[in-house]
Order: C-alpha cells, then sequence, then structure tokens
C-alpha cells in the first residue's frame, strides 16, 4: 500500500478586512499518497490557489491568516513548526509552480541565478555546483542550449520558456511534493501538452507527489488519479478521475462535466450548458449548502442544512443532502 505523504484536516483560511471575513479556505479535508497525484478543480476564487499557499505557509498576513485544522507533512505537523524547520521544507522538500511566470520570476535577475539561488540555499552547494545543477535542469525540462538560456532575463524568453523555468526552480532540490498552479495558463495547446508531459515524465523520474491546481477538467483526466472539486472554500466531490468522470455526484461536478465540449456533429451544433447564477461571496455566502442558490436540485433542506462531506461509497465522498 502507497505510503500517506499529506494529510489535510479541516483547514480554515480566513481573511480579515474592512468589509468583513472572507472564508477562503473553510474545512477543507484531503490526503495525498507518495507518487500520486491529486486534481485540485473549480471555478476561480473557489479556495484552489490559497489551499496550496496555506500549505506551505505563504498566506499573505495581514489580512490572512489560518485560523484553524491541521497539515502533516510526512508526519510532520506544517502550523506548528518553527519559522526555520519551515523554510528547510519550503522550496526543499515541497516546491510550487505558481501561475504566472512573468509575475513570479524576478525582472530584474537572470534565470540561471533564480534557479541557482534556490539551489545553494536548501543544498548547501557553492555556486559552480549551484551553476551546474541550474544548467542541468534547465536541459531536463527540455530548453534548448541550457548554458546560454540561463544567462538570459525573463523577458528574453517566451511564455513556454517562462514555465519550464519555473518548473526547473520547483524541481532543482527534488521535491518529495509539488503543487502546480495553472501550469498551463495562457500557453498554446501544443505547448500544454508538452508542459504537461514533462510534469508527468518528471514526476515519475523524481518520484514526488503532485498537487495539480486548475479549472481545466480536461487536463486533470489526463494527468490526475484522484480529483477534489471545489466550490466556496469547500471540497463538495472527492474520488479517483475514473469514478468522478464516469459517476459524478454533486450537481456542481455535473454542472462542469456538462459544460465541456464533445465530440460528433450533433455535438457540434448543440449549445454548451451553463451552470445558472455566480459564484456566491466569499464574504456573504448563502445558509445552508453553498450552492443551493445555483442548484438545479434544490430543495428546502439544501437552504438551512449544511451538508457533510459523506462517503456514499469506498473512496467516493460527496457534499450533499440528495445524495
Amino acid at each position: 500500500m502507497a505510503k500517506s505523504l499529506l494529510s489535510i484536516e479541516e483547514l480554515r483560511t480566513h481573511f480579515f478586512t474592512d468589509e468583513g471575513v472572507v472564508r477562503a479556505v473553510d474545512g477543507v479535508s484531503v490526503s495525498l499518497d507518495e507518487g500520486d497525484t491529486l486534481g485540485l478543480v473549480g471555478e476561480s476564487g473557489c479556495g484552489k490557489t490559497m489551499t496550496a499557499l496555506s500549505i506551505l505557509r505563504l498566506v499573505p498576513s495581514p489580512p490572512g491568516r489560518i485560523v484553524g485544522g491541521r497539515i502533516s507533512f510526512d508526519g510532520r505537523d506544517l502550523l506548528n513548526l518553527p519559522e526555520p524547520a519551515r523554510r528547510k521544507i519550503r522550496g526543499n522538500e515541497i516546491s510550487m509552480i505558481f501561475q504566472e511566470p512573468m509575475t513570479s520570476l524576478n525582472p530584474v535577475f537572470r534565470v540561471g541565478d533564480q534557479i541557482a539561488e534556490a539551489v545553494r540555499l536548501h543544498q548547501k552547494v557553492g555556486k559552480r555546483a549551484a551553476w551546474d545543477r541550474t544548467v542541468e535542469m534547465l536541459q531536463k525540462v527540455g530548453i534548448p542550449a541550457p548554458e546560454r538560456r540561463a544567462r538570459e532575463y525573463p523577458h528574453q524568453l517566451s511564455g513556454g520558456m517562462r514555465q519550464r523555468v519555473m518548473i526547473a526552480m520547483a524541481l532543482s532540490c527534488n521535491p518529495r511534493l509539488m503543487s502546480a498552479d495553472e501550469p498551463t495558463t495562457a500557453l498554446d495547446v501544443t505547448i500544454q501538452a508538452q508542459i504537461l508531459d514533462l510534469i508527468e515524465r518528471l514526476k515519475d523520474e523524481i518520484g514526488m507527489s503532485v498537487i495539480l491546481i486548475t479549472h481545466n477538467l480536461g487536463i486533470v483526466a489526463e494527468t490526475a488519479r484522484h480529483v477534489a472539486v471545489m466550490y466556496a472554500g469547500k471540497i463538495v466531490e472527492y474520488a479517483d478521475v475514473q469514478t468522478l468522470f464516469g459517476n459524478p455526484q454533486h450537481p456542481y461536478t455535473i454542472g462542469l462535466l456538462r459544460s465541456l465540449p464533445r465530440r460528433g456533429a450533433s455535438a457540434r451544433r448543440e449549445r454548451l450548458e451553463v451552470i445558472p447564477g455566480l459564484v456566491p461571496s466569499l464574504q456573504a455566502l448563502p445558509p445552508g449548502c453553498k450552492f443551493n442558490p445555483r442548484c438545479k436540485e434544490v430543495i428546502a433542506q439544501c437552504r438551512e442544512e449544511e451538508p457533510e462531506l459523506k462517503p456514499i461509497e469506498p473512496g467516493h465522498l460527496v457534499r450533499c443532502l440528495r445524495r
């Protein structure tokens, strides 16, 4: 049996603003085994990125704060570790590919220097060894002429190249867990496929676990083993990828899948289905089930009672009163 690497229990990350409390992550519980890939999916603002930032303790404070829960990484409680111990884990054992490489990379430093800095910090090696490791990683992620590219600045690289640099930086210390936040956003479909294949290949080579954060269900179907669907700061459905796509249960998950384009001549003539309404403000969430204002299956009980995430079969959890 696979060994559990990451366990999140009832994680709550809130932002305290002048307008009120924003419950960005509101009681998330999920686990990840060694070598596994977990897809975190949902609309923008549902809490996917903030969950990953909470693992790394990178929540901007103020106004953000982790107000409850537990995050266990290889048996260590990340929320109660002193900051020096967390720094040794962050970027070394746990890394992250951030959503926008142009803003994540420092524009005034060469890309090679930015990768080498992380290697020197965590691996305790000299400048020459760190630079050699940098060139090696750039070559491993498929960047041609890596020695020359390492001496260039972020603005001199294409979007796909910058994304590969971010991946090289995230993998430079052979992490055990990597979070990839929308790693293919704003890339054309050819580059998207290359980036996803690269992450999958390097995952197998290093033996790491991956949290893939995306709103693209097609990417999840190709790369993830398990999927957690998030809505308004909560997980509303969790299952292995085959079960989720073959037998979705939560009305929100069903709506997401029905909104995907279908193949065939008849499908091309059909209008795509949409989920009615808008995502609720996290400062003014509706009572009861948070999805009830947009749900086609809503009943009176849904507007009054908050459903729990419960199993409907082994390994398949759903947050719905009607299931």
